[in-house]
């Protein structure tokens, strides 16, 4: 008897925070718009509005990167959360590598880290289905192909970062380049949640 009662208390917890979980996820995409706001607005606020006078002529030639964020931003609406998973997990292996000429302190540094590995688990417990559903279907190749689209453009930062030995102009530049990355997630998780309404509306409500 106790055993069963203790099943049953463990049913219940389970129920109960499987409900948590949905109504979190029920409101994801206004706490990601939240979140990417936020990181954007940290990182305005850390590179500034002009580029520091020992870094000018070295800004990174941005005209070869156009085509691949041209490509990203026209992703259909399910590659585009493939899109962001990928732009924020290669963010976060960027701000893990060597920080020391940065200039941002070392409190910053992990707090901004963590909070990107928080938003990465989130989406992933909230998208789970969707990611699952983009490796295994039809379309799954044109989901790599976006992945890949967002992974040649980090890999360029990760060698500027690497050829500048990770000096303060080549972060600079680098973080600006990430500001312009999370532009682009504004406006993937506007797309995704446009869809999701007029999803709702064909499914639950009738239009004459």
């Amino acid at each position: 008897l106790c055993l069963t009662g203790w099943l049953l208390h463990v049913g219940l917890m389970m129920l109960f925070f499987s409900k948590i979980s949905s109504l979190d996820c029920n409101q994801f995409h206004s706490w990601l718009h939240e979140a990417n706001k936020a990181n954007l607005e940290l990182l305005k606020n850390k590179t500034g509005a002009t580029i520091p006078i020992q870094c000018i002529g070295e800004e990174m030639d941005v005209t070869t990167n156009q085509e691949i964020f041209t490509n990203i931003n026209e992703v259909q609406v399910e590659n585009a959360k493939a899109a962001i998973q990928e732009i924020l997990q290669q963010t976060l292996h960027i701000f893990r590598q060597n920080h020391t000429e940065m200039g941002w302190d070392g409190n910053s540094t992990t707090a901004f880290q963590t909070k990107l590995d928080q938003q990465i688990q989130k989406l992933e417990t909230c998208w789970s289905a969707e990611l699952e559903r983009g490796l295994t279907s039809t379309r799954g190749r044109k989901t790599l192909l976006t992945r890949l689209r967002v992974k040649r453009y980090f890999q360029i930062l990760h060698d500027l970062l690497k050829d500048k030995d990770h000096s303060l102009c080549a972060w600079v530049t680098v973080q600006i380049q990430i500001r312009q990355c999370f532009v682009l997630t504004d406006q993937l998780i506007k797309r995704i949640s446009n869809e999701g309404t007029v999803h709702f509306f064909k499914k639950y409500i009738r239009l004459d």
